[in-house]
């Protein structure tokens, strides 16, 4: 009983919130052709106060990590205050090789960015747009094309190895893109199951979107990064998915 209150308490009093873990999100860049995508979350693990960088490198195209990657970085206890800085370096040197055979660089558009100290309504959609509207309103972006991406949980069967099932709804996710101005919606991916890489989710919502700096690329291919809650140890911990998806008329 004692153990079921403490989950609940962790899971839905604000004032324990900020001892859980919530990663940064920071995109590395895509390759010149935008088939590959590269970018790092890093933060403080909850419980152990561990450092971490996790770098991923995902091949659009196929819609999967490139062999070598993710790279995971994690501070030890033989580290005295460990710097999350010099976490982040280790993550990114052991990375080096594979960014540097890709050609991926800096070069890239950030079209939507909300971290989680972010205050807004909803976190589960975003508008925006591929180009720069000089009247800087929502009617001249919408007069020249805007888009609204969302995502919603789905439910799917309760994976078997995931703790707490009895009172803990895991759910998968759908991920939305509409064209405001012709009002089209189409779906980007929705989850038949929970991939295992996720651990355990309860809730999503949408940390950020970025595009290839140069325009002209066939498809223009974006990624969307979608915030992934599970349940940690002193809270919902927070992580990143990739998901890569293209405009339409």
């Amino acid at each position: 009983m004692f153990r079921f209150i403490a989950v609940i308490l962790a899971l839905l009093i604000p004032a324990t919130a900020h001892a859980a873990d919530g990663a940064q999100s920071r995109a590395i860049g895509f390759s010149p052709d935008a088939r590959y995508f590269a970018f790092e979350q890093y933060g403080h693990q909850d419980g152990s106060g561990f450092a971490y960088s996790d770098i991923y490198v995902l091949d659009i195209k196929s819609d999967s990590w490139v062999k070598g990657t993710p790279v995971r970085m994690l501070s030890g206890e033989d580290e005295e205050n460990p710097k999350i800085s010099d976490v982040r370096a280790k993550a990114l040197q052991q990375v080096r090789l594979i960014l540097d055979e890709l050609k991926i660089d800096s070069a890239y558009d950030t079209l939507a960015h909300r971290p989680f100290t972010e205050i807004i309504s909803d976190r589960r959609k975003v508008r925006f747009a591929r180009y720069y509207n000089s009247m800087g309103n929502v009617e001249g972006y919408d007069a020249m094309g805007s888009y609204e991406l969302s995502v919603q949980d789905v439910k799917v069967a309760q994976p078997p190895e995931c703790p707490d099932g009895d009172f803990i709804t895991f759910v998968g996710m759908e991920l939305t893109l509409k064209n405001v101005k012709t009002g089209v919606s189409k779906p980007i991916i929705k989850d038949a199951s929970i991939p295992k890489s996720r651990y355990c989710p309860h809730g999503y919502d949408i940390e950020a979107i970025f595009a290839p700096a140069d325009y002209g690329l066939p498809d223009d291919p974006m990624v969307a990064l979608i915030g992934v809650y599970s349940r940690g140890f002193e809270g919902s911990d927070r992580r990143f998915i990739a998901v890569p998806f293209s405009l339409f008329e």
